[in-house]
């Protein structure tokens, strides 16, 4: 049964290297004893692969059409389960009691509500292999001191070790997206510290609110304080006055949030 033409709608964009595909599923280490999540099936090339692997697998597309024609493809496979339902709205507890590990090719638009969605989970995730758009993976993958430094290679890097693993050609895609891709590796890490989540989350919000702007200025519109004692607080921390937020260490970050953990942050 020939698979369906891809759905704009759904920012479809089907891998077809088979070598590609088997080189992004041996990142994650699989084996029988696994629990394994995959992010939109698709046509089911990386599926195939898992399938093989023997662990128990479960592969979630949103897409009604890709579903049906995926549970028709693997209908002999009792190891694999094909859930059509949107993946950004499944509770792990419903489809395994422990921990699992995390794949899939993924579009632009969800990177962001996907990336909230693992660091909710990350206490059940033993391992993550996420395909998506080279500068974003460059993005989450980068250090502190460049312009990919951001909120989301902050907030990532918090639990997690992430490597970008292997880039992949445009041309292993169709339909053809218009930019390369880069798949990343992401190993649950000891972590920080961080006494105060939320307050944590704002305070490195705030920071990158315009990236232009001195770190002083950017906080000076999130709390209720003069320059001169936000220049203080700087300073108390071992920090320059005229720091920007790109050039802030996770450690920085955990130190400037506890001096503000007693205020309304707006």
């Amino acid at each position: 049964m020939p698979f369906k033409k891809p759905q704009k709608r759904f920012s479809q964009n089907f891998l077809t290297d088979p070598g590609i595909a088997r080189k992004i599923v041996d990142q994650l280490g699989i084996s029988p004893a696994d629990t394994v999540f995959e992010i939109g099936g698709g046509r089911g090339i990386l599926t195939s692969i898992l399938a093989e692997s023997g662990a128990r697998l479960f592969s979630f597309e949103i897409d009604r059409s890709l579903a049906g024609e995926l549970k028709e493809k693997f209908k002999d496979r009792d190891n694999v389960e094909i859930v059509n339902v949107d993946f950004l709205k499944v509770e792990p507890e419903q489809y395994q009691a422990g921990e699992f590990k995390l794949i899939g090719n993924i579009p632009y638009d969800i990177t962001s509500p996907l990336f909230h969605w693992i660091l909710k989970y990350r206490g059940l995730i033993s391992r993550v292999v996420i395909t998506t758009q080279r500068e974003l993976a460059q993005r989450i993958s980068s250090g502190p001191g460049g312009k990919n430094w951001a909120p989301i290679s902050i907030f990532t890097q918090c639990h997690f070790k992430v490597r970008a693993v292997m880039t992949i050609p445009s041309g292993a895609f169709y339909p053809k997206p218009k930019v390369h891709s880069s798949t990343l590796l992401l190993n649950p890490s000891a972590g920080y510290e961080i006494e105060n989540w939320d307050n944590f989350e704002k305070i490195v919000r705030a920071s990158f609110m315009h990236r232009r702007k001195l770190l002083v200025n950017n906080l000076s519109e999130a709390v209720a304080l003069s320059k001169e004692e936000l220049e203080a607080i700087l300073v108390r921390v071992g920090l320059d006055k005229i720091v920007r937020a790109e050039q802030l260490s996770i450690e920085d970050f955990i130190r400037l949030a506890r001096e503000f953990k007693s205020l309304d942050l707006s």
